[in-house]
């Protein structure tokens, strides 16, 4: 049996730890060790909430042989500033898929993607390492996710639609069929791109409009 750690200790990680009961592999694969602090410390009501231990942070936790890790953080820009230090160390990172997430055909996957409830990924969809979809996310046929992309709530990709690395999809944002939304863009809530979101740029609205 491996033991899971979770990586964040913020609202996310907590949703994911009850995410994680409910994922292929539990209890059989693997069960849930704790969490890492990260490097910026929460109010000590924060970490009253949760329901595992804190087994340390991730500059200095000691990873074990059967460690296997999640990182549990919105932002792809700190996803990747946490994941760095245990990966470097040998750490090994998951796929945390939901029993309830549909994934169909022919799709490829990296390491450490979270499909929380109720996600889809179809058919020669390509995704890279480190995104989240969080609860209702879907990504379309043909599609191609980059690392550490993070879809919130109800949002996501048509068929052939692509999201580059560190992108930001907030809840409800959507890219119509074969539109692209470059590295480091971040889609408002409820954002429909038509066409494409340069890199760096912040959108809202129907159809997506660039904002300071």
């Amino acid at each position: 049996m491996q033991h899971l750690i979770i990586i964040g200790i913020g609202g996310f990680a907590r949703e994911v730890y009850w995410h994680a009961q409910g994922s292929i592999g539990y209890g059989e694969d693997w069960d849930i060790k704790g969490f890492l602090d990260g490097d910026v410390k929460l109010a000590p009501e924060e970490y009253e909430k949760l329901d595992r231990p804190v087994l340390g942070d991730v500059f200095s936790y000691d990873i074990q042989e059967d460690d296997v890790f999640i990182c549990a953080v919105g932002d792809g820009g700190l996803r990747k500033r946490l994941t760095e230090p245990i990966r470097t160390r040998g750490g090994t990172f998951i796929n945390l898929i939901h029993k309830t997430a549909i994934i169909q055909g022919h799709v490829k996957m990296g390491v450490g993607n979270i499909f929380c409830p109720r996600t889809e990924a179809n058919d020669h969809a390509e995704i890279g390492d480190f995104a989240i979809f969080n609860i209702g996310a879907s990504i379309g046929h043909d599609t191609q996710v980059g690392d550490y992309v993070s879809f919130m709530g109800v949002c996501g990709l048509c068929g052939y639609a692509r999201a580059d690395d560190f992108s930001y999809f907030s809840t409800g944002a959507c890219c119509l069929p074969h539109a692209v939304v470059e590295h480091h863009a971040v889609l408002g809530v409820g954002a429909v791109v038509f066409k494409r979101v340069k890199a760096g740029k912040k959108v809202f609205g129907n159809p997506a409009f660039p904002v300071e």
